[in-house]
């Protein structure tokens, strides 16, 4: 039979003495047995030694996967793509043929690289996020040797993972996927080939740069304040007026509340660069984050969380989503962007802004200075960074008070 997308229709006409080979995955094949079964099958060429003279002569090799319907084609194409890898790399996958335990498979690539984060002390959402993007789109992959994967595959994968999921999450993945591999190629000894993700072609996304502009404060303030979940409309609040990154403000901790001495103290292991941070508290941030321990009072008693919710069995987490759906675009990280643009335009220097932000100032002026002994100025400037967003916004408390402190 000429060769053919392979299908279980198909395969289920096939008659004793068919055989047809798969468009699809070059080298695997069905063939029908006289008794009518169908074997989904490999062959390929293996060549081993030097590139040149007779040790070069290919050796085929024929190898039956397993039969249909018991093994799927969903579950055939992977595995013959990792044994027909293996072939073309010079490697016999028979049975009894000698193992080459140096060779790094998509999984091992990625394994390696988490490995290398944790070292780092890459923060463990960052981590997670990672694993998550492998398990949840490259899953088929894993076993595969990374030198196997080729330029199509990458783009046929970041092109069906957007007409499944969308292109932001083919954009994570398939970049994900881009960057363990060139770690590999930093890090094992067999040498790497080309990057295969370089060749696709990622979609347009909004620049992380991105912020609120002034002109849409007013609006942005009050579509927040007028959410249902109050916990939710103090928490996006208080990460425009402190500039927090998402995955810290959603983690505050009660026991971090030094309402008193007008800061969260935010532990070494909860911020990204693995150092304590004070993060001075304007007149409106406390204000806020009053808010919070009032609403969660209400809603969660007990909650060591200053934003709880519950997860699926019904437990009282820490909340997890910092983005709101109903406020696309406007929530999460833009929120930071959005504090330093509002902090420089609120004559904020460069490196207290950077120390709001807990931004590791770059140069010897980074060197020498020590924020906890800035605390009291930081705390001024976080005072005009908040009077500057609330007179931008329109927002007043009363004619002669001013919330920010």
């Amino acid at each position: 039979m000429p060769p053919q997308k392979l299908t279980a229709r198909l395969l289920t006409a096939l008659k004793p003495g068919d055989r047809v080979r798969d468009t699809t995955v070059r080298g695997l094949f069905a063939e029908c047995g006289k008794t009518g079964g169908v074997a989904l099958k490999i062959q390929a060429d293996l060549r081993q030694g030097p590139r040149t003279g007779a040790a070069r002569k290919p050796v085929t090799i024929r190898m039956t996967l397993g039969e249909h319907p018991e093994l799927s084609l969903d579950e055939a194409r992977p595995r013959a793509m990792a044994v027909l890898a293996e072939i073309r790399a010079g490697r016999d996958p028979r049975a009894g043929a000698p193992e080459s335990p140096g060779v790094w498979t998509v999984g091992r690539m990625r394994d390696e690289y988490v490995r290398d984060l944790e070292i780092r002390m890459r923060a463990p959402r960052t981590i997670a996020n990672l694993g998550q993007l492998f398990e949840s789109y490259l899953s088929d992959w894993l076993e595969l040797p990374a030198d196997s994967i080729t330029r199509a595959m990458a783009r046929d994968r970041h092109a069906a993972i957007t007409a499944k999921h969308g292109p932001v999450a083919a954009n994570y993945a398939l970049r994900a996927f881009r960057t363990c591999f060139n770690f590999a190629k930093r890090a094992q000894d067999a040498p790497l080939g080309e990057n295969p993700a370089e060749a696709v072609t990622y979609h347009p996304q909004r620049s992380r740069e991105a912020v609120i502009m002034p002109h849409d404060l007013p609006g942005w303030l009050a579509k927040v304040r007028a959410l249902k979940n109050p916990l939710r409309a103090a928490m996006h609040e208080l990460g425009l007026f402190s500039g927090l990154r998402p995955g810290t403000l959603v983690a505050l901790e009660r026991a971090w509340l030094g309402l008193e001495e007008r800061a969260i103290v935010i532990p070494a292991q909860r911020m990204k660069g693995r150092r304590e941070f004070a993060l001075p508290l304007s007149g409106h941030m406390i204000e806020l984050v009053k808010r919070a321990l009032a609403a969660g009072d209400v809603l969660f008693p007990g909650s060591p969380y200053l934003f709880p919710t519950r997860d699926g069995d019904g437990e009282v987490i820490a909340t997890q989503v910092w983005k709101e759906r109903t406020l696309r675009g406007e929530t999460g990280h833009i929120l930071r962007h959005t504090y330093s643009t509002l902090a420089n335009a609120a004559g904020v220097p460069s490196a207290n802004r950077m120390l709001l932000m807990a931004q590791k100032v770059p140069g010897i002026e980074g060197v020498y200075l020590q924020e906890r002994a800035l605390f009291a100025a930081l705390l001024e400037e976080q005072q005009r960074v908040s009077r500057y967003v609330l007179q931008t916004a329109r927002v007043w408390v009363g004619p002669m008070v001013d919330s920010s402190g």
